[in-house]
């Protein structure tokens, strides 16, 4: 089987759809939530808030513009 094959492939229409694949493929690579947020520079709360799918304006302001377009976010998983 090829990588493209096993690569999971999720639609995130609101946080909560976007933070599980973040939280799915966070532990798929065998991270802590704080080794990826020290990773990234942010702190472990947001990263725990995003993988919970707390909203932010970001996020929020994200889907919305989506969902006024008639579009939805595939996210997929690289090898």
């Amino acid at each position: 089987m090829t990588a493209r094959q096993t690569a999971q492939t999720s639609t995130a229409r609101s946080a909560r759809d976007l933070g599980a694949f973040v939280r799915r493929t966070r532990r798929a690579r065998g991270l802590t939530q704080a080794q990826l947020a020290d990773e990234l520079g942010i702190s472990r709360q947001y990263l725990s808030e995003l993988e919970n799918g707390v909203e932010n304006l970001y996020v929020t302001r994200l889907f919305e513009v989506l969902d006024e377009l008639g579009a939805t976010m595939q996210l997929q998983d690289r090898p």
